[in-house]
């Protein structure tokens, strides 16, 4: 865990060169990420609210880190998600059913 101090024109810096990797590996990070996952009692967010329960492995940006990196750190800005949670939330383009079926 690197002790960098975390602002934003360093996160911009790093969405520019194409890696954001040193974010998250900052004890900054870290300790938030941890937090959220506390008051979220460790659960997943959108199955929470389907009624379902699956633990969660990941916290993800709301509005993503490349969108909005003054919010990098604004637990506002969290969600939890378990692991099909989060794959759903970027392949939505994937993930989208057909309109209606083409017959050739």
């Amino acid at each position: 865990m690197t002790n960098k101090t975390v602002t934003t024109e360093w996160i911009r810096h790093l969405i520019r060169s194409g890696d954001t990797s040193p974010f998250y590996n900052t004890q900054a990070w870290a300790e938030l990420r941890e937090q959220k996952r506390k008051i979220e009692h460790y659960e997943c967010e959108r199955c929470r609210r389907k009624g379902r329960y699956s633990p969660a492995n990941t916290i993800h940006h709301k509005k993503y880190l490349r969108e909005a990196p003054e919010l990098a750190l604004d637990i506002n800005n969290l969600e939890c998600l378990c692991e099909k949670c989060h794959y759903d939330e970027h392949h939505k383009a994937e993930n989208q059913k057909q309109l209606n079926e083409e017959r050739w």
